[in-house]
This record gives structure tokens, C-alpha cells and sequence, in this order.
């Protein structure tokens, strides 16, 4: 199969080209000057458009199994593929949570008979109870192991619980203290791979909650019952045993001007750290609330607007490695609960790159920038770069096509989710997706998947030192 795109502008870290690239059963064969005549199984004019490595979302909560009534993979990386995705990395705490490499390989299988797109699999870092999983997890290709710092969990399913002050306490297991974090710091340095966590301290949630003194009525109070300094601090400790042990500590859902600070101050000393945020923070202020009402409730919550231009500047400084969506359905009347009950949560994965597009034709954002949080720094974070996330020679033929002339409106009703409800309907932005391709073969047309389902598994490898190679173009003559 030889598919050729030609006649756009091929997007990477180190600049934009103006190629035509060649694509042989699935793997980039070569780029190369327009105008030259190559022949082809099917053509893709991209005049005038953006021809970005396959855009990744590493950080998608797909609630299957154990969670169906509320989203399943089938229907997350439909989503993921309509809104310009050709990879998703699934979080682990489905039922039952990716705890042991049995339940890893269970649910690599499971996601093959359904995934629209190609896909990583995350592994659950649970202290002491699971310590000598997560080296056998990432010898079976894990992407990374989350820890859930500010959550306990479901004693049996290792499922969150959003209000563990109303659980039964023989019901939970609560998060390690910090010399088992540390512990478990250790054992993923030994790894090579990447240790992330949900950084909110709860300690200084349950006092916040405490102070308060009553349920929570109105988005301020949210604001006031989990404090940025929650996530500060869980960041601050982290980074310090990032810099005892050499463990590698990613800082997912980063949603603070105080937490985008101390990630600096860590980078700045040298310490192995990398921050994500998403497209919730970087488009939502408090001030949305009026309108959203408990459909904007996230963990971190959406703060204000000094907090969305912290996030901007480290996205565009670099302090900001990757941009994932926390893609994390729940049922509407869930959500319409009201701010003390709704669980944290919302739609994400099929309207990231819309938003990011438009970032990125309103100047936040510059193409090469989107093209690293995206795809190349996002592969190289989670060890499956340069497969994916490049344009190189002999690497997946993988790619996001954008035409920045076109136009975007979100509507609930063009959503594929399970509870098609998103806190972005009605907006109208500037670009779209205009295809994307999986390994080789067009996978989606202006919204709309083409052919069947072709998602397989990607397996990381930390031994690679992905997050030190250069993604660069390569001329070479078509074969």
C-alpha cells in the first residue's frame, strides 16, 4: 500500500517544510520537494494544510470495563480518532485497575477488539501492595505507572473515590505516606520509565475541607476546599524524590499558577521533572462556572485567569512538556448533582486538537510547540517515540492533517461519547482536522472515521532514550 501526501507544509520541532511524503505499507518512506512524480495507491492533496506527526493524548480515562454506563474504548477512540488523534494512552483505574501485569496483558487484550486508534497502556502505582508489579509492567510495555497522591481508593476494585470522607474507612485503601512514596520512587528509577502523579496533597485537602465548614455550595467553595497549594506541595515533595532517586516524575493535569513554579524551580536545579496541563485549563477560568455549573468540576479545579496564563507561558517556555486531555466521562445527572456530588470528570478527547488548533492560529501556540506537546516530547516522555510522534524515515506512517483555513464548531450532538455532554458546546473555532492517517492508511475524513477499526497495541521501551534523540526530516529520493 503506498500512499502519497503531497503539496503541504510538514510540521516538526525544528521548523516547517514544504514536502511531499511517501508512505509504504503503513511506514514513512519518504519526503521529499513538490512536483515530483511518484506513483501511488491513493493520493491526499493537502494544499495549503499542516502535516503534523499523529497527535497523541496520553492521558485518557476510558471507564471500560467496570465503568460502561459511563464511556467505553470503542467509543473513546472513535472520539479520539473524529477529533484528530491517531494515539491514546489509557489510564489505568478501570475495574479492575491495571495493579499486576496479569490485569496489564488482560486489558492489552481487551482494547484490541475495539480501539479506533493505536494505544498505550498505563499501570496503577499503589505503594507497598503492588511494589513488585511495576517492574513486570513495564518489561510488558507500560507507558508509565500513575499514582494517585490525592485520592483514596476502593479497597477491592482500586477504583477513586471522589468523597472518601463518606466511605466506610474499612472500605479504603488511602494513599501511601511519603516514605512509601519514596519507596516507590526507587523502584521505578530502577525501571528507566516515568512515574506520574495526580498532584493534590490530602492532607491540606481534608483541612481546607475542614475549614470551610460546610458542604460545598458554590464553585468558590470548591476553589477554597482544594487550594493550589494542595498541588504545590505534592509537586514540591515529588520533585525531591525525583532528585534523591533519578526517577523520572511527570506532573499530570497541572492546573496552577503556584504548581507551574515549582516545576520550574525544579527544571531550573536539574531535577528530572515534566508537567502536563490540559486544554480545561488552558480555555476555562472560575468565571465559566456562572454558566457551566458542576459540568466545569475537574480535580485540580479550573482557577482563574492569572493561573491560564501561567499555563500558557510554561507551555510556551517548555516547562510544559505535553498537553493531554483528562478525558474522564460520567453519567449527565452525575454531573447536575451539584458541586459537593458531581464527581470531577468531563469530555476531553475528541476536542482537544480542535481547541489547541485554535490556540494555535490565535498566536498561543506555535506549530512547531504543538507539534512537541502533541506528538514528539509526548512520545518521547511515555517511550514510544521515534515509532511514534515523528516524521521520520521508517518510523509509523502516522499523521494529523490541519487546514488552518477551515472552520470548527463544537456541538454535543457531533460528539461520539457515550454521555455526549462537553463543557466547550457551541463554540466556534478557527481550523480543523482535515484527516488523519494510522500507519500508512487514511483513517478519518473531516470528522468522519474511513474504513474499520484499525487501533493495535503500542508497547513502550524506556530503554530507548527517546526524550534525548532529534526528530528530523529527512530528504531522501522516492523509492
Amino acid at each position: 500500500m503506498r500512499l502519497l501526501v503531497r503539496n503541504g507544509t510538514l510540521v516538526s520541532e525544528n521548523g516547517l517544510v514544504e514536502a511531499d511524503i511517501l508512505c509504504i505499507d503503513g511506514i514513512i518512506a519518504a519526503t521529499y520537494e513538490h512536483g515530483r512524480e511518484v506513483s501511488a495507491d491513493e493520493t491526499i492533496d493537502a494544499t495549503g494544510k499542516l502535516i503534523f506527526p499523529g497527535f497523541i493524548d496520553p492521558h485518557v480515562h476510558s471507564r471500560d470495563p467496570g465503568h460502561t454506563h459511563k464511556e467505553t474504548f470503542e467509543r473513546s477512540t472513535l472520539g479520539a480518532l473524529c477529533g484528530g488523534l491517531t494515539t491514546i494512552l489509557e489510564m489505568p483505574n478501570a475495574v479492575p485497575a491495571v495493579s499486576t501485569v496479569e490485569i496489564f496483558e488482560e486489558r492489552r487484550a481487551h482494547h484490541e477488539k475495539s480501539a479506533w486508534v493505536d494505544f498505550g497502556l498505563w499501570g496503577l502505582a499503589l505503594g507497598p501492595e503492588n511494589d513488585a508489579e511495576i517492574p513486570k509492567m513495564f518489561d510488558a510495555g507500560a507507558v508509565g505507572v500513575k499514582f494517585f497522591w490525592g485520592y483514596a481508593l476502593d479497597k477491592e476494585t482500586k477504583s477513586l473515590i471522589y468523597n472518601f470522607a463518606a466511605a466506610p474507612p474499612e472500605s479504603l485503601l488511602l494513599p501511601p505516606e511519603n516514605g512509601e512514596v519514596l519507596a516507590m520512587f526507587e523502584t521505578v528509577a530502577r525501571t528507566g520509565g516515568v512515574l506520574a502523579a495526580h498532584c493534590e496533597d490530602r492532607h491540606v485537602l481534608a483541612s481546607s475541607a475542614k475549614a470551610l465548614g460546610h458542604p460545598i455550595r458554590t464553585y468558590d467553595d470548591l476553589l477554597a476546599a482544594r487550594p493550589a497549594v494542595a498541588e504545590a506541595v505534592s509537586i514540591a515533595v515529588g520533585a525531591q524524590f525525583a532528585k534523591a532517586t533519578g526517577c523520572r516524575f511527570h506532573v499530570v493535569h497541572m492546573a496552577s499558577e503556584e504548581g507551574a513554579t515549582v516545576v520550574r524551580e525544579a527544571r531550573a536545579a536539574g531535577i528530572p521533572v515534566t508537567a502536563e496541563t490540559c486544554p480545561q485549563y488552558l480555555t476555562l477560568t472560575a468565571d465559566d462556572a456562572v454558566e457551566l455549573g458542576p459540568l466545569i468540576k475537574v480535580y485540580p479545579p479550573v482557577r482563574h485567569q492569572s493561573d491560564q496564563d501561567t499555563l500558557w507561558a510554561a507551555i510556551q517556555d517548555g516547562n510544559i512538556a505535553s498537553i493531554g486531555s483528562d478525558h474522564a466521562p460520567h453519567l449527565v445527572a452525575e454531573k447536575m448533582a451539584g458541586f459537593e456530588e458531581a464527581p470531577a470528570g468531563g469530555l476531553g478527547v475528541e476536542t482537544m486538537v480542535p481547541l489547541l488548533v485554535d490556540a494555535m492560529i490565535a498566536g498561543k501556540i506555535t506549530p512547531e510547540r504543538l507539534a512537541e506537546v502533541l506528538s514528539s516530547t509526548t512520545a518521547s516522555i511515555y517511550g514510544i517515540y521515534p515509532r511514534k510522534g515523528s516524521l521520520q524515515l521508517g518510523t509509523d506512517a502516522d499523521m494529523t492533517i490541519i487546514d488552518p483555513a477551515g472552520t470548527t464548531v463544537i456541538r454535543n450532538e457531533d460528539m461520539h461519547a457515550l454521555n455526549p455532554v462537553t463543557t466547550w458546546d457551541g463554540w466556534e473555532l478557527r481550523g480543523s482536522v482535515s484527516a488523519s492517517v494510522i500507519r500508512g492508511q487514511v483513517a478519518m475524513r473531516d470528522g468522519f472515521p474511513v474504513g474499520e477499526r484499525r487501533g493495535i497495541f503500542i508497547p513502550a521501551n524506556h530503554s530507548i532514550p527517546g526524550h534525548e534523540l532529534e526528530n528530523e526530516l529527512v530528504t531522501a529520493e522516492a523509492p
